[in-house]
């Protein structure tokens, strides 16, 4: 008779998990000290409340703009030519520098500002910014680390920094050739906040804005979707708008001149009513005629300013707006749930694997029958 030999794996499990039902106080307070740790992480990452919007580019014909679609030129070999700035390069043109230095003036409020006092993007970002305790701890051991790199490269540093500005100030010229640190560093953590999603099957573009201020979020939302509006529709009417001013040009000298033929023409009828010379007969048919040409080129131009005011408006695209910046209720992180699940599952495996290596002892099976 051959003794059935007992599986190795299935011996390992079942004393494994009497082992874990021995230490279940040990495991309880491993997984008590981990949800402790959770609550603490919890509680020091600052909470970040989101704005979307939701639109839909469109063009003024009732066109969908989409990378297809877009409001096209035709060139001179009757080939259509595409714009450059199509939707989806929307995520690029907001991440661009000029694009996000343009929002350092955005005026906001803080949602517990009781004085309602203003201040801009730049300066909200710079100051009013948490962080979590470990990111001090972490910028504290870099700047030990690069401590002494910092003495070599102090001279350096002071003779370039005369040439960068340090600071801006409100209205101030930001010159993008020769940006400071301070400024590039700003630009970078509003750029983190920015998030444009295009859907080319729904042929929609929604905007999301994460801020620590649900207040500033939504300001924020508005007025970057109000400067990519503005951006595409600069885009879009740029050679319009050339055309536009120089058809305005031309309407205001037409304009002038034919003022000063009619007044002209007005004095010289009022001066010399009683004469019946053929002289002055002459004189006045060559104003009259003159008048005329001034009055036709008056309203040629005029005409024309209007064609371009048409073309204008047909060139500038829309933005449909289906749902609106609205100030958020609520934080979206962080997660709570997702948080202290994480940690209280991670403690707990980190307590029976404690206990698996450290009371589990090493079998050598024989595979020969015994």
């Amino acid at each position: 008779m051959k003794r059935e030999m007992l599986d190795p794996t299935q011996t390992d499990y079942i004393l494994l998990l009497f082992k874990l039902w021995d230490a279940r106080m040990f495991l309880l307070k491993t997984s008590m000290v981990g949800l402790l740790i959770g609550i603490l992480i919890f509680i020091s990452i600052p909470k970040e409340y989101e704005t979307s919007i939701y639109t839909v580019p469109e063009s003024t014909s009732g066109k969908i703009d989409t990378d297809e679609g877009f409001s096209s030129e035709v060139s001179i070999g009757g080939k259509k030519i595409q714009d450059a700035i199509i939707p989806s390069l929307y995520p690029e043109v907001v991440s661009s520098t000029p694009f996000l230095l343009s929002l350092f003036d955005i005026p906001i409020t803080l949602s517990n500002n009781k004085e309602l006092s203003t201040l801009t993007l730049s300066e909200y970002m710079s100051t009013h910014q948490r962080s979590p305790w470990w990111n001090t701890i972490r910028v504290g051991i870099l700047q030990i680390i690069s401590f002494p790199i910092t003495i070599f490269s102090e001279k350096e540093t002071n003779d370039t920094s005369n040439l960068q500005p340090t600071s801006h100030q409100h209205g101030e010229t930001i010159d993008i050739f020769h940006l400071s640190k301070r400024e590039i560093a700003i630009a970078a953590a509003i750029n983190s906040r920015i998030n444009v999603d295009v859907d080319k099957k729904k042929r929609t573009v929604t905007l999301h804005i994460r801020m620590q201020d649900p207040l500033v979020s939504a300001t924020v939302a508005d007025s970057v979707m109000a400067k990519l509006q503005k951006f595409v529709s600069d885009y879009r009417t740029k050679k319009e708008c050339i055309n536009l001013e120089h058809a305005e040009n031309l309407y205001q000298q037409a304009r002038k001149r034919y003022y000063e033929a009619q007044e002209t023409y007005a004095h010289f009828a009022d001066a010399n009513q009683s004469l019946s010379l053929k002289l002055y007969q002459k004189e006045l048919y060559n104003l009259q005629i003159a008048k005329d040409i001034a009055y036709k080129e008056y309203t040629e131009t005029l005409q024309q300013l209007q064609f371009a005011k048409i073309r204008v408006y047909k060139k500038r695209p829309v933005f449909a707006i289906i749902e609106p910046a609205t100030v958020p209720l609520s934080p979206v992180s962080p997660s709570k749930i997702k948080i202290l699940s994480v940690i209280f599952l991670l403690s707990l495996a980190m307590g029976c694997g404690w206990i698996y290596f450290k009371t589990m002892p090493c079998y050598n099976y024989d595979q020969k029958d015994i």
